[in-house]
């Protein structure tokens, strides 16, 4: 039971220089794993702190947040753990605290204003 499988197509004909080009692939898949969707969460969850605080909790967040859900939806709905499926799954738990944090904010500017 593949659900992401649609996807596939998209991303194999939109990202096919990745794999030409190995360096640039390390990096966004670094960025992507270790750090990108922590840093999103803590925008969520965690108020005004420093960069470097924002950081380090990034990096653990991203690490426990990438691991647990590709091995839940692995476990729990049949997922194969694939690279495609991965960075589907790493830019949906990205996503949607973006999504988050920017609907809050409209909706408090919009409150400010009245």
């Amino acid at each position: 039971m593949d659900f992401l499988a649609p996807a596939l197509g998209v991303i194999e004909f939109t990202f096919p220089f990745f794999e030409s080009v190995p360096v640039l692939r390390a990096i966004i898949g670094l960025a992507l794993v270790f750090f990108i969707p922590g840093f999103a969460w803590t925008l969520v969850f965690i108020g005004k702190i420093s960069l470097v605080e924002r950081a380090v909790f990034a990096i653990g967040l991203s690490i426990a947040l990438v691991t647990l859900s590709i091995l839940a939806l692995n476990r729990f709905l049949g997922m194969s753990v694939t690279g495609t499926n991965s960075v589907l799954v790493i830019l949906f738990i990205t996503t949607v605290p973006i999504a988050i944090f920017y609907i809050r904010r409209y909706l408090e500017r919009r409150r400010s204003k009245t």
